[in-house]
């Protein structure tokens, strides 16, 4: 655990503590344009309250560890001293956008939010992704796209109220994925990042603790091998002897080509169906 990453565990928090503090603000921003959503109103205020009023840490300022999935960390000086020098809106700087790309482990895409960091002396980045929803679970980015480690601003909003919560990537997810046009979105969801953040991210004394929790398996799995989930998904549908009204068409089509699918294999001799099993598992990639 570096520097830097420890001062995001709690500068993230601080963030969410400010911003709750003053989240009336929130309800001035417009977050539609006609009839489009834009969240660029939304990034330019959050633009100028991390760059004026909340660089650095202030409610956390005299934590002295942090605990992260079971192990301790003490927090050096070089964190309390660290602050946030510029906020950085797309289009991000090439010289910038070319350190990010070198250290992401997924499909590079434009940062909502990128921060400069200053700490040790010398400019560090983060990026930050921003999502707003008026009532709970929204698409959230291709499974390729996703880094699970990447810090969320999560905002729920309604005409009279806002609610913000922060936190990584990965428990924002909650295990919900559509079927897929293009590429699979596995669904964020605003509940299930504040609920993770109520059971497991608290205050003790001078130690802020990020609790390991054992039920992220199903998440796990979707990051991993998504087409393999949707295989097993697929399969507990075709076999599912419940009621069927109300479901998706796709459920009702998926059973029409399966019958299909067993009639031509039940034609074929064993000979041609252990070839064709074999012609299937070289064919995945």
């Amino acid at each position: 655990m570096n520097d830097l990453q420890l001062f995001m565990y709690l500068y993230m928090y601080e963030l969410e503590l400010w911003l709750n503090n003053y989240k009336y603000q929130l309800l001035k921003i417009s977050y539609q344009l006609d009839e489009a959503n834009t969240d660029r109103p939304l990034k330019e205020y959050l633009k100028r309250m991390i760059e004026d009023l909340i660089n650095k840490l202030m409610y956390l300022k005299d934590v002295k560890s942090v605990i992260i999935n079971n192990t301790m960390y003490d927090i050096p000086q070089s964190v309390k001293d660290a602050f946030v020098h510029s906020v950085m809106l797309p289009p991000i700087y090439d010289d910038v956008k070319n350190i990010l790309k070198k250290r992401k482990n997924a499909v590079f895409t434009e940062p909502d939010i990128c921060l400069a960091i200053n700490i040790n002396g010398k400019l560090e980045y983060e990026t930050i992704e921003l999502k707003t929803t008026k009532n709970d679970s929204i698409p959230g980015s291709s499974v390729q796209q996703i880094t699970p480690d990447e810090w969320v601003i999560f905002i729920k909003h309604t005409a009279n109220d806002v609610e913000i919560t922060t936190g990584q990537y990965f428990y924002a997810i909650n295990s919900k994925m559509q079927f897929p046009d293009r590429s699979p979105r596995p669904q964020v969801s605003f509940k299930e990042l504040y609920n993770w953040n109520n059971r497991c991210r608290n205050i003790n004394g001078n130690t802020v603790e990020y609790k390991a929790i054992g039920d992220e398996a199903e998440k796990k799995a979707l990051l991993t091998d998504w087409q393999d989930v949707l295989a097993k998904r697929w399969t507990k549908i075709v076999f599912d002897k419940s009621n069927h009204k109300g479901e998706p068409w796709f459920n009702n089509n998926l059973r029409k080509f399966i019958l299909q699918f067993l009639e031509k294999y039940d034609s074929m001799s064993d000979k041609e169906k252990d070839e064709y099993k074999t012609l299937l598992n070289n064919s995945i990639t």
